[in-house]
């Protein structure tokens, strides 16, 4: 499926000029993350995202230059392109983290947030700590945090990047759950992270899974309404209690 910026406007509250950068984007050369695609923005939420968080960072007060400048756009593709390198098994997450840090290290303007990224990113199943700003308690849920390198390179002072954190997880606790929620049969077979099977395939789990989209709707009602509604919409459509039922009948 073909997105216009009227659709990413529409449909996700995305600013027409976000929409229109991507949308008239060439697929990036040699770049893994985008193989076998002829399209820059398929209608997957593995591409979608990327105009999505790049609005959200625009309502965070990170101005249009820098977010559609030819360097930032660039380093978010390497991020990517390593990401799938990493998710093919042909680097570790390791690896895949070390590669990230050289794409973004001679465009850091925020040294802190990059150091504590670098912390938090290189455990081999990254995890929130304490009263850590990065992860969440699952793990199936931070597997994208590579991304979030790319804030550390946004020198904007009106630019706040604690609004684009909790943005970042309301958005991807979304996106990675609908994943999941898709895909689970495979990973109980495969043995693949599924944050299901790590909340737990009973009552418990349930309500878990019910209270972070809950979480995200909130979050984002505050930073981009559309979006939220999005997500409500999408909650409304899922029944969490029979779809966990089947797969407990299933195992």
């Amino acid at each position: 499926m073909f997105l216009t910026k009227d659709d990413l406007k529409l449909s996700y509250g995305v600013d027409l000029r976000i929409g229109a950068a991507y949308v008239d984007r060439t697929v990036p050369p040699n770049n893994l993350y985008w193989k076998s695609r002829t399209i820059y923005l398929p209608g997957a939420p593995g591409y979608i995202f990327i105009p999505i968080y790049t609005d959200l960072l625009y309502r965070s007060g990170a101005p249009l230059e820098e977010l559609l400048s030819e360097n930032f756009i660039k380093n978010c593709e390497a991020i990517l392109h390593s990401a799938a390198l990493q998710e093919y098994g042909e680097i570790s997450w390791r690896q895949h983290i070390e590669q990230v840090i050289d794409v973004v290290n001679e465009n850091v303007v925020r040294s802190s947030l990059f150091d504590t990224l670098i912390s938090y990113a290189l455990h081999e199943k990254p995890l929130k700590k304490d009263n850590s700003i990065f992860g969440t308690e699952f793990p199936s849920l931070n597997r994208a945090d590579s991304y979030l390198f790319i804030l550390a390179t946004i020198s904007s002072s009106d630019f706040n990047q604690e609004k684009a954190i909790k943005a970042w997880y309301a958005l991807m606790t979304y996106f990675l759950l609908l994943d999941d929620l898709a895909d689970i049969k495979d990973d109980l077979k495969t043995g693949q992270e599924n944050v299901l099977v790590e909340a737990g395939l009973n009552r418990h789990g349930e309500k878990i899974i019910s209270e972070m989209m809950d979480t995200s709707i909130h979050v984002m009602n505050e930073i981009n309404p559309v979006m939220a509604n999005r997500i409500d919409h999408k909650k409304s459509l899922i029944d969490l209690h029979e779809l966990m039922q089947s797969i407990k009948l299933e195992k």
